[in-house]
């Protein structure tokens, strides 16, 4: 079992007159986890203050942003704009320029991948997830009913070869843990969970690692608190306060299995998915 706080983190110094396109400049940030963890990605916190702007980004491989709190304006030269707020996650396309613009004191969490297969590969996000497709950012309000007027709608075909290709990357998910259920911890490393981020809320997570020690191991997750366990390792969460979250990343998933509902997305070009979520609560 891996821990990682926010209070332990190293604070992250980037110049702004000497940087790559791909670096996030604006903010206070901290990385909670580090390359060096090897757990195939980085995990950065970045505090904004409201009116804090990059005027240029450009990601360089399939990343992926979690807005904890608080808004930013993505826009682009000739292909709209888009809120991200609470809540919500975005994955830029790689090689598309943006301007980021905080609207208000703003929390979000940028996962960075570190492994050649994950940064080569799209981030599959959830219903309701943001993707920059094709160069194209979806316009502000376009998810609203009248959004959805005169979508072209993917052949079937495509859709499936689309979420196939997508299911091999990074798979960021919100997830809410119901206090009445015990067994959050084996069914969210039964979908491959790389590492959790508790973002809201309260954890007791119990564990037995290779050394054997009478009741095991414990720890308290608070906001700002990631823990990673290793493989086929046991372990148990205890929802110590209602409307406790963690903002999890999975890793490349299989096709998909019982229990597993197919719900209905978009992408940020205005296209229509289908997107495979494990209903959880």
């Amino acid at each position: 079992m891996q821990i990682f706080t926010l209070f332990e983190a190293r604070m992250r110094a980037l110049h702004a007159d000497r940087h790559a396109p791909s670096d996030f400049i604006p903010g206070f940030q901290t990385r909670v986890l580090a390359a060096a963890a090897g757990l195939g990605s980085t995990c950065d916190y970045v505090f904004l203050c409201a009116g804090e702007i990059q005027p240029e980004f450009s990601a360089n491989c399939h990343e992926w942003w979690g807005c904890l709190r608080g808004g930013l304006r993505l826009s682009s030269p000739g292909r709209g704009c888009l809120l991200l707020g609470g809540g919500e996650l975005f994955a830029p396309a790689p090689g598309v320029p943006m301007q980021v613009r905080a609207t208000v004191d703003t929390i979000l969490v940028r996962a960075v991948p570190q492994d050649l297969p994950d940064a080569s590969r799209p981030v599959a996000l959830p219903a309701g997830g943001w993707h920059c497709a094709l160069g194209g950012i979806a316009a502000v309000g376009a998810d609203g009913p009248e959004g959805m007027e005169g979508l072209h709608v993917l052949p079937a075909d495509v859709l499936l070869a689309q979420g196939r290709q997508a299911e091999q990357g990074m798979r960021p998910e919100f997830i809410q843990l119901d206090p009445s259920d015990d067994d959050w911890a084996q069914r969210l490393q039964a979908r491959g969970l790389r590492w959790a981020l508790c973002y809201r809320g309260a954890i007791g997570l119990h564990w037995h690692g290779a050394l054997a020690r009478p009741g095991g191991d414990m720890a308290f997750l608070q906001p700002g608190t990631l823990y990673a366990p290793e493989r086929h390792e046991s372990c148990r969460l205890d929802v110590l306060l209602p409307g406790t979250g963690l903002l999890c990343c999975f890793g490349p998933g299989d096709e998909p299995e019982e229990g597993v509902a197919v719900r209905g997305g978009r992408r940020a070009d205005g296209h229509a998915v289908v997107r495979h979520a494990l209903a959880l609560a």
